[in-house]
């Protein structure tokens, strides 16, 4: 039997339901909860599967709600990832830890970063979501794809399910998309070891069916966010790929203007999936965390 790739798994009861976390990395080194993208789950982290171990950190990924492992919520929010995120920390006996959210995961982050900034380090947005709800039109430089998934996730749930239905199921529904990625996304996309974590994520997001994506979508492009960009007070990155067709470098800059201490990183070539650089992104996140003076639970 092949072992898992994460050091250990375990549910958590929320307000709503449970959620599933997974722990990679050094279970000793300083914590960053990681945010996963639309649509994926906690399978897929920063770096890949070896990418907490060679950063030196303790990573955790969760599900969010109506994804793998979690319970389906209906009406969450972005704002509701900062519960979320304070339960996956008080259970690792950390006060202080970095978030990072990548694509749709992003907003997520920064949701964490701006209603616990007594708690929040470090904050990174990988290819992260602009904006949506703060004067930014999310639509800003996508691709028709994602322009009619916004549309139809602004008319409302019936309305979104119906399309998101059409689309097929698990990687069939993202086809469209990847058929646009840049050279630098194919490279990355191409190698044996990505293509065995896409497959396993691809399998992971849908346990729910579509109830994950609906969720995600619907609390971003047609719910209140709840939450104040500017009392984000840890230091931020923003880290965007040049060549990204999925999130453009726009949105990251429409962020840099409403983050008091963001700073833009982008990556010329780059596109979507910035693996080579998100070792690096870690590191920084881990830089000013104190470890958890509690020891880690034991490992089930």
């Amino acid at each position: 039997m092949t072992a898992s790739p994460w050091n250990r798994q375990f549910e958590l009861p929320t307000a709503a339901g449970s959620i599933r976390v997974r722990e990679w990395g050094d279970p000793d080194g300083p914590l960053v909860v990681f945010h996963h993208g639309t649509p994926s789950s906690s399978i897929a982290v920063p770096g890949g599967w070896a990418g907490a171990t060679a950063a030196g950190v303790r990573l955790c990924s969760y599900d969010r709600p109506g994804y793998g492992g979690s319970d389906t919520v209906p009406g969450r929010t972005v704002a509701d990832a900062a519960a979320w995120t304070a339960t996956i920390a008080d259970a690792c006996g950390a006060e202080r830890f970095a978030v990072m959210g990548t694509s749709g995961g992003g907003p997520h982050a920064v949701a964490v970063a701006a209603l616990l900034p007594d708690r929040v380090s470090a904050l990174c947005v990988d290819v992260g979501l602009g904006p949506a709800l703060f004067g930014f039109d999310a639509a800003t430089g996508m691709v028709a794809e994602t322009v009619a998934e916004i549309h139809a996730a602004r008319l409302g749930e019936v309305a979104l399910r119906e399309h998101l239905i059409s689309l097929g199921d698990g990687v069939d529904a993202l086809a469209d998309w990847f058929e646009r990625l840049p050279t630098s996304d194919r490279e990355v996309l191409g190698r044996d070891e990505v293509q065995q974590e896409e497959a396993v994520e691809a399998t992971e997001w849908a346990e729910h069916g579509i109830d994950g994506w609906v969720e995600d979508d619907l609390a971003l492009f047609a719910r209140e966010w709840a939450f104040d960009p500017a009392a984000v007070l840890a230091p931020t990155r923003l880290v965007y790929g040049g060549a990204d067709v999925l999130v453009p470098v726009s949105h990251g800059e429409a962020w840099l203007r409403l983050l008091p201490h963001g700073e833009l990183q982008i990556v010329p070539d780059g596109g979507h999936w910035l693996r080579d650089h998100e070792i690096e992104a870690l590191r920084w996140c881990a830089s000013g965390i104190t470890p958890p003076v509690v020891p880690p639970l034991s490992r089930g």
